[in-house]
């Protein structure tokens, strides 16, 4: 099974069809349209399976999937947490896609990896979170950005730890938190800001191959680009 993860920067129901090229199972893609509130026939095609949330219908949180996956939506209060979805796949593994997106009295860059650990510790006795399951998305976080930040995504890896998951571009690549080689988002769509923002956990086994869209190609859609990996 083929995932993505991508922040489209808005106006993904126009730039869907390039991700498409990917052929993927499943699309966790942040920075999008609401179906329900987009005039486009191709848009709700695409979007025929799917659970989104947001509070501006033009840029939220969706899972987009093929007909043939089942996505199950799991009973998680997010506690006003922004922006997660936690679902069920083909009753075989649990997905929490994410987009941090903290409310408005927690807009400093050093709150939004506190999201992800708030949201844990909520659920961490659910059934949800196991060694089995898959988060990722847009995390805001990055270790190269100093002081209070990057002690809190050093936290969110401690406590993802807990139930046996890992940064799983760090494990493949065998590179250190704040050191990548490769970027997930580039600040202003500059190539000498470029930042790794973007993340996938899972259990170290779970995943076959991981690899970060070209930004030779990406650049002229978003800020961020996909990571594309199969399990």
């Amino acid at each position: 099974m083929k995932i993505i993860t991508w922040n489209a920067n808005g106006r993904f129901s126009e730039k869907f069809p390039a991700i498409l090229e990917e052929d993927a199972d499943i699309y966790v893609i942040q920075e999008c349209e609401n179906p329900l509130t987009i005039d486009s026939d191709d848009y709700v095609e695409f979007a025929s399976n799917y659970f989104w949330v947001g509070e501006n219908p033009i840029k939220g949180l969706g899972i987009f999937a093929k007909s043939d996956v089942k996505l199950e939506l799991v009973d998680l209060d997010a506690k006003g947490l922004r922006y997660f979805i936690p679902v069920n796949v083909n009753d075989d593994f649990n997905l929490l896609g994410v987009w941090t997106n903290p409310d408005m009295d927690g807009t400093k860059t050093v709150h939004y990896p506190k999201e992800i650990t708030k949201y844990y510790e909520e659920h961490k006795g659910s059934e949800f979170f196991n060694e089995d399951m898959i988060i990722c998305g847009d995390f805001n976080c990055d270790a190269r950005i100093k002081g209070l930040h990057a002690k809190n995504v050093n936290e969110v890896i401690e406590k993802l730890a807990e139930c046996g998951l890992s940064d799983l571009y760090h494990h493949i690549n065998n590179e250190k938190e704040g050191e990548e080689s490769q970027a997930t988002f580039y600040m202003y769509r500059h190539l000498d800001k470029p930042f790794h923002l973007d993340h996938v956990f899972a259990a170290k086994d779970k995943v076959k191959s991981l690899e970060i869209g070209d930004a030779e190609k990406w650049l002229k859609l978003s800020d961020h680009m996909p990571i594309i990996f199969e399990i």
